[in-house]
C-alpha cells in the first residue's frame, strides 16, 4: 500500500487529484467572482430568517456557512435538502439557492415555492434551470464555472454565500478578508504536504487504517458539518459506506449501540475530529467515550484541526477528509471521480 503518483495515476483516470491540489486557487477564485458581483435589493430591511437551499455536495456550503455564522447572525439560519419548504418561509425570509448545475430538481421545486411565497432570493450556480429562472426574474445570481463534480467545487459553492451574508451585516466582528487569506494559504501548504509524492502523510495513514473497515465519525456539534462533509466525500470518492454522529447527542444514544454485533464493531474504525471550538464538556465527553468504547472497535483515530481562525480550521479537516477519501478510493482501486449509481438514480427518475 505504497500511494505513489504511480498508483494514483492507474486508478485516478478523470484526475481529480488535480482538482485537490488547486483547491486553494479554486477558493482565491471564488472570492475574485463574489467581489465583483454587484448586488442588487429593492427591498433593504432586515429579513427574520436564512434559508439555504441545496443538495450533496452543493448544500455542504450552506452547512460551512451556518458553523461559521452561528456565533453572529442576529436571526436564524437553516439549511434545506428537500422538494417542499417549511411553512416559516415568507416574504420576510433570505432564500439562498445553491445548486452547482442549476438542475438539482429538489432545489428547484423549492426555489419556485419560495418565490411563489415573495421570499427575498439570491442564486449560486454554474448555469442550468436555475440561472434561467433566477435571469427572468431578476433574482441576484452568482454564476461559477461550469465542468466540475459538485464535491469538487466546495469553494465556489461556500465562499460567494458567506461573503454576500457578510457584506449585508450578518457577521458583524468576521475578519473574512483576512480568514480567506490563512484558509487559502494553509489550503496550499496542506496541498503540497499530502501530495502522492510525499510519503507517509497524515491522509495515506487515516486511508490505511479505514481501508477494509467501516469509517464512523465522530466530532462535535460545532463541527457537525464538517463530519458530513467526511461521510459524503467517502461514499462518493472512495465507493465506501461511512456513518458519522455529533457529541454531546451520541452520549445519550448511539455509545450504547458498541456492543453488538461484534463481528461487525470490530470493523469499525472511528475517527474523531477535534477543535478548540468544542466546550471543555464535550471535549471530556469525547475522552471518556473513546476510552469505553475502544475494545469493540477496529481502532479510534484522533484528527486536529490546523490554523487560527475558524475557517481556516474547519477547512484544514475538510482538507485532510478530501484527500484521505482519495487515497482510499486508490486502495480500493476505484477512480474517485465517477458516481455511476448517482447518475443511474437520476436517469430513472427522468424515465
Amino acid at each position: 500500500m505504497i500511494l505513489d503518483l504511480d498508483q494514483v495515476k492507474r486508478y485516478d483516470a478523470q484526475d481529480m487529484l488535480q482538482l485537490l491540489s488547486g483547491f486553494s486557487g479554486q477558493c482565491r477564485h471564488a472570492r475574485e467572482i463574489v467581489e465583483k458581483f454587484q448586488l442588487r435589493w429593492r427591498d433593504k430591511s432586515t429579513p427574520n430568517n436564512i434559508l439555504i437551499a441545496g443538495m450533496g455536495g452543493s448544500a455542504i456550503g450552506g452547512d460551512l456557512v451556518k458553523a461559521v455564522l452561528n456565533g453572529q447572525s442576529p436571526i436564524p439560519i437553516a439549511v434545506h435538502r428537500n422538494y417542499s419548504l417549511p411553512a416559516f418561509v415568507t416574504s420576510q425570509t433570505l432564500f439562498i439557492a445553491v445548486s452547482y448545475s442549476g438542475n438539482t430538481e429538489e432545489t428547484l421545486q423549492s426555489v419556485k415555492t419560495a418565490y411563489a411565497k415573495g421570499a427575498r432570493m439570491l442564486a449560486v450556480t454554474s448555469g442550468g434551470k436555475l440561472k434561467e429562472f433566477a435571469d427572468a426574474r431578476h433574482i441576484p445570481c452568482v454564476v461559477i464555472p461550469p465542468g466540475q463534480q459538485p464535491r469538487a467545487s466546495l469553494g465556489y459553492l461556500f465562499i460567494p454565500t458567506l461573503s454576500i451574508l457578510t457584506r449585508i451585516g450578518f457577521a458583524p466582528n468576521l475578519d473574512l478578508n483576512g480568514d480567506l487569506d490563512e484558509t487559502i494559504d494553509l489550503l496550499t501548504k496542506l496541498a503540497a504536504d499530502f501530495h502522492p509524492d510525499v510519503p507517509d502523510s497524515l491522509p495515506k495513514q487515516l486511508a490505511q487504517h479505514l481501508y477494509g473497515k467501516l469509517p464512523i465519525l465522530y466530532a462535535p456539534q460545532e463541527l457537525e458539518a464538517v463530519t458530513m462533509r467526511w461521510k459524503g466525500q467517502i461514499c462518493e470518492n472512495s465507493k465506501s459506506l461511512a456513518y458519522s454522529n455529533v457529541f454531546p447527542e451520541m452520549n445519550h444514544n448511539e455509545i450504547e449501540g458498541w456492543k453488538h454485533p461484534p463481528a461487525l464493531t470490530q470493523q469499525c474504525h472511528v475517527i474523531q475530529l477535534r477543535d478548540a471550538i468544542a466546550p471543555p464538556q464535550t471535549q471530556r465527553r469525547m475522552d471518556i467515550t473513546a476510552d469505553l468504547i475502544r475494545q469493540h472497535t477496529a481502532g479510534i483515530t484522533e484528527v486536529h484541526s490546523q490554523g487560527g481562525s475558524l475557517l481556516a480550521r474547519l477547512f484544514s479537516l475538510i482538507a485532510i477528509g478530501d484527500w484521505t477519501s482519495f487515497y482510499l478510493a486508490i486502495l480500493y482501486e476505484q477512480d474517485p471521480t465517477p458516481v455511476d449509481r448517482i447518475q443511474q438514480l437520476k436517469e430513472r427518475l427522468t424515465d
